[in-house]
């Protein structure tokens, strides 16, 4: 399966504006709620996916990193769900808690099922 990060080129950046999406403690907010996944950007050193999200219910973007876990055969993990290869589009229900530095982490991502 291949992975739908996207490498950042500056064709890319200004096309996505990547930032238009914060990351800050002030602009994410902490808690669950839902998120439609816009895109996905590796960092520079490769060690972190930076995901861009649209919160429809509250009308902003925001922006998440996921780190590569060594624990979990290097994968890119937020909380049991790998996410580097997620579609874009994908409608999700986010949980973001705050790490030990009060910063906005994804802790746990599930895909949103459909309602019937």
């Amino acid at each position: 399966m291949e992975t739908t990060v996207l490498e950042l080129t500056p064709e890319l950046e200004i096309e996505l504006e990547p930032k238009n999406y914060p990351y800050t403690r002030e602009d994410v907010p902490l808690g669950s709620y839902q998120a439609k996944l816009d895109f996905m950007l590796w960092s520079k050193s490769g060690l972190t996916i930076n995901c861009f999200f649209t919160l429809p219910d509250l009308g902003k973007k925001i922006s998440l990193p996921v780190y590569r876990k060594a624990a979990n055969q290097g994968k890119y993990l937020a909380g049991e769900f790998e996410v580097r290869y997620l579609p874009f589009g994908t409608l999700l229900v986010l949980t973001v808690e705050a790490n030990e530095l009060g910063k906005p982490i994804l802790a746990a991502m599930l895909i949103k099922k459909p309602q019937s």
